[in-house]
């Protein structure tokens, strides 16, 4: 039998693991893989704000960084101020790692933030072999010239990731998932369940025996909720729209929702919802006729690093409508789970077609290729190897 594993997982100063108030899907994901690593028996040390909850998993150790998580409603630090705080959030987990390295010593440092000073600092520490970069949405010259230089490894969760990074020659793909079995399957939507909806919204929508559309996530011009607002409109459907405009570093997503989401929302056809936390989403979510996702069709610089909304979707049941662009073609199966879509008009007929999909074929996409267990088994199978080697 293996040794079981001692694992340093820094993860982003921005949101708590895990962020149960709604947003955060990168967040989520490191609890769902820090989950099945616990359960597995290895030994995690997760550095992260304070305001993370991991008092769940019996094999992980928070040590906190933050007071509070950078992009919690009640932060409201300016950004010069947040941008100290996120220095001194990697400034703590890099001192903390080296103290535990030395007391009870560390096998992999897994880093899941876009950071190259502090991917640099942890090579300089504790050598590239320690070092496992998980890969997100920020392409630059800068990190991929510094992933080169460091040779570190490197983890992309999408095939479109390994193609934008294909220079890199040691870039793992290690498809994403969530954890599947923790979302309601349902094989009816509202108009046809039997069941009665505890959310005030659906409870409406279910009297007047109307379906709807839904789209959750963080709003913005990447994310196109303008185009589903449209959609809803064209298709004669009910829209309900669920997150929040989540500014990082600029007032942006905040305009973008004063002026493109928020004066078409009517309590009728267009619904805001607001930010819904993880109960509130699977309602939401396993009612729903189809989610619309048309990510990067507004803004065409936008490439979708993965997109965890719509796989939760699909482990609802819940066929999707996306637009044909970075991983959304790794995810919809056109006609089979849902529809992927080139232009608008095209939306408006596979909106149209939608009940054509058999939900149970979208519950079984996610359990069979996007669940989170088979994603800590090939990270677990990935670190035993890079251990391996470097003992050669």
């Amino acid at each position: 039998m293996k040794e079981k594993l001692k694992i340093a997982v820094v993860s982003t100063p921005t949101l708590p693991v895990p962020p149960f108030r709604g947003y955060g899907g990168t967040q989520r994901g490191i609890y769902d893989f820090l989950t099945h690593m616990s359960e597995k028996g290895h030994r995690l040390h997760l550095f992260a704000p304070k305001d993370s909850d991991v008092s769940d998993l019996e094999n992980v150790v928070l040590h906190g960084t933050l007071e509070m998580s950078l992009w919690v409603p009640e932060n409201s630090a300016p950004i010069d101020v947040k941008r100290s705080l996120a220095r001194l959030h990697h400034e703590i987990a890099i001192k903390k790692i080296k103290h535990i390295s030395i007391k009870e010593g560390i096998d992999i440092i897994n880093m899941r933030e876009d950071n190259v000073p502090v991917l640099r600092e942890l090579c300089d520490s504790f050598g590239k072999n320690k070092v496992v970069y998980s890969l997100h949405n920020i392409k630059s010259r800068e990190k991929i010239d510094a992933i080169k230089e460091l040779g570190i490894t490197c983890i992309t969760h999408c095939r479109n990731h390994k193609k934008q990074y294909e220079e890199l020659p040691n870039i793992v793909t290690i498809l994403y998932g969530i954890n599947v079995e923790s979302f309601p399957f349902s094989n009816k939507t509202l108009s046809e369940s039997e069941e009665t909806p505890r959310l005030p919204i659906l409870k409406r929508l279910k009297e007047e025996g109307r379906d709807y559309l839904v789209n959750i996530g963080g709003i913005g011009e990447n994310k196109g909720q303008k185009t589903c607002i449209k959609l809803a409109k064209e298709t004669g459907n009910a829209l309900i729209i669920a997150g929040t405009p989540q500014s990082r570093e600029d007032n942006s997503k905040t305009i973008y929702f004063e002026k493109e989401v928020k004066p078409f929302i009517d309590g009728r056809q267009i619904n805001y919802y607001g930010n819904a936390n993880e109960e509130e989403k699977k309602e939401l979510l396993k009612n729903a006729v189809g989610f619309v996702f048309p990510s990067g069709f507004e803004d065409m610089r936008w490439e979708e690093p993965f997109g965890r909304a719509p796989v939760e979707a699909l482990s609802c049941g819940t066929p999707v409508i996306a637009y044909r662009k970075g991983s959304m073609q790794e995810i919809i199966f056109d006609r089979f789970n849902g529809f992927l879509f080139d232009t608008f008009d095209e939306a408006v007929e596979k909106i149209k077609a939608i009940r054509n999909i058999d939900r149970k074929d979208c519950r079984r996409t996610a359990e069979k290729v996007f669940n989170s267990k088979r994603v800590a088994d090939e990270y677990e199978k990935l670190f035993y190897k890079i251990i391996a080697g470097s003992k050669k």
